[in-house]
């Protein structure tokens, strides 16, 4: 039985190939006709291109602007692999490669170009097109609530970016970053933290362990950010078909 379908499987495989590419992706389109999980009031620009949609979760009140990809490489799964939470703006062209996932908490600003890159194509033998040696499933990405990712960013890898980070434009992230943190480089490095007791970002070097426990937890940090009044979404920023001001 399971040689039949496999056999199947490769039939329709190769059918699918013999197809014209704008017919394969129609087709391949109808067949998955999973839709985005969304909350009210997001928006999601008619140019994002999302593979695997079923495994994507927006939240309330976020918006996704255009041009950007989604990728989830692997879609065997009910778990969603690219979250983004609430109150949150993507800007234009940022790219999402899951391989365990990536999760944006709420809040989280990210500008244009950036480029979360949680899976890559398997090395192991370049005796073989790589294309077609699958991707990587183990790394997961998180970006702590109300953290600003500046325009053309990283994050590669197995990483997380704590609470009220602010990653600046063009850096790379190559390992996980502590909350409240201005990180910058290739690769990136926390160069400053915010000490809520000088209410300043302050040198590495000047903040100390009573600074640290002053720190509000994540969890703490996002009730405060929920008292904020209701934002109200650019959406004009989200698209070059949305008008001028």
């Amino acid at each position: 039985m399971a040689s039949s379908r496999s056999s199947l499987r490769t039939r329709v495989g190769r059918l699918l190939q013999s197809l014209p590419p704008r017919l394969q992706c129609a087709v391949i389109g109808w067949r998955s006709r999973g839709r985005v999980e969304r909350g009210e009031h997001s928006f999601i620009h008619r140019s994002v291109q999302v593979l695997g949609k079923s495994a994507v979760a927006v939240g309330r009140n976020s918006v996704l602007a255009q041009d950007c990809w989604l990728n989830v490489n692997h879609r065997d799964t009910d778990a969603k692999s690219i979250v983004i939470g609430d109150n949150c703006f993507i800007g234009r062209r940022n790219f999402f490669s899951s391989g365990r996932a990536i999760v944006l908490k709420d809040f989280v600003l990210t500008a244009n170009d950036c480029h979360f890159l949680g899976s890559t194509h398997v090395t192991d033998d370049p005796m073989r097109p790589v294309i077609t040696t699958g991707t990587t499933a183990s790394d997961t990405i998180v970006v702590g609530v109300n953290t600003f990712i500046g325009a053309g960013a990283r994050l590669v890898g197995d990483v997380t970016v704590g609470h009220g980070c602010i990653v600046a434009a063009g850096s790379t992230v190559t390992k996980s970053m502590p909350p409240f943190s201005q990180v910058v480089g290739h690769p990136a490095t926390a160069r400053k933290r915010y000490s809520v007791i000088r209410g300043a970002w302050v040198p590495l070097a000047e903040f100390s362990a009573e600074d640290e426990r002053a720190l509000p937890s994540e969890s703490d940090y996002l009730e405060m950010l929920r008292r904020h009044p209701p934002i109200a979404m650019p959406y004009i920023a989200a698209g070059s078909d949305l008008g001028n001001c």
